[in-house]
């Protein structure tokens, strides 16, 4: 896919990681130089889940200067205001950036000017039931609703013990694991955490999810690729140890016994700015897959 006129941008927000000296001078650098050609601009370090004072509503682009964590952390804020992303990588392989820091300078002026395409990725939406399980006398839990860009998990927790999940597919009881976990990932999230339990990899752009069981002990518990529709629920059975469930491995909520969590596809996506050829995954996947080897 080529780069495509779009409207040029005017407001942009920037994400930094405020523990990399290079991001950190590059978001004070950045934004000198936006504001000297006329453009709104503002900084904010850390996580953008910090980003709750309306910024983002009148933000054309959010800049995140970080790795991929950074940048998952921002698409969680930003796809309910459907501000897209443009990552540059302060970190190591870069599934999601788009830019290296020495090209900045050169090209970030191009995606201003509109000369990108948007690159959509579809996002989970996870709600953790916990009235049937052992908060379930306590109305004060109600149900909590998690989003996520790569990945929803129901592991173990900090206990040597495998747990017991069952599985249901669109209202049919598929299984019931025994395993260190079951990971819910998107495309996107494929090559995360679901790659390294054995899963496969989806292009980016597929719409389906991906059910993996971590560490089963059957043999026969495997991958299993769900149409794009599908509703998952994960039930944490009776005589399961302490567990958790994460959204991107960056939220995390502790399970007992009888709690449950619904998944589904997010109504919202994240948009990612780009001008590299969508053929680019595949080098970045070469690169991934040979520095693991």
């Amino acid at each position: 896919m080529s780069a495509k006129s779009q409207a040029p941008i005017h407001r942009i927000g920037i994400f930094y990681k405020p523990h990399n000296e290079g991001a950190v001078a590059m978001s004070e650098r950045l934004a000198d130089q936006l504001k000297a050609s006329g453009r709104e601009v503002w900084r904010l370090p850390g996580r953008a889940s910090d980003a709750t004072d309306g910024r983002l509503k009148k933000t054309d682009l959010v800049v995140v200067l970080g790795g991929d964590g950074s940048i998952i952390s921002a698409a969680r804020v930003c796809a309910p205001q459907r501000t897209p992303i443009l990552g540059v990588n302060f970190g190591r392989v870069g599934f999601l950036t788009e830019l290296e820091p020495d090209d900045v300078e050169e090209k970030l002026p191009l995606y201003l000017e509109g000369d990108y395409w948007v690159d959509v990725r579809s996002m989970l939406q996870a709600e953790l039931d916990t009235t049937s399980g052992a908060h379930a006398d306590h109305p004060e839990h109600p149900a909590h609703n998690y989003m996520a860009l790569n990945d929803i998990v129901v592991a173990r927790g900090a206990e040597p013990h495998v747990i017991r999940v069952k599985i249901w597919v669109d209202g049919f009881e598929y299984n019931t694991t025994v395993a260190d976990g079951v990971i819910i990932s998107t495309a996107t999230g494929s090559t995360a955490y679901n790659l390294a339990a054995g899963g496969p990899i989806l292009h980016p752009q597929v719409r389906s999810n991906v059910l993996t069981p971590i560490a089963p002990h059957l043999v026969a518990d495997r991958s299993l690729i769900l149409e794009p529709n599908a509703i998952i629920t994960l039930e944490l059975q009776a005589g399961s140890d302490s567990s958790l469930l994460s959204a991107d491995g960056q939220i995390n909520h502790a399970l007992n016994s009888g709690d449950r969590v619904r998944i589904t596809n997010s109504e919202y996506t994240t948009s990612f700015l780009r001008r590299r050829s969508p053929t680019h995954f595949y080098r970045v996947l070469t690169a991934k897959l040979r520095d693991d080897l």
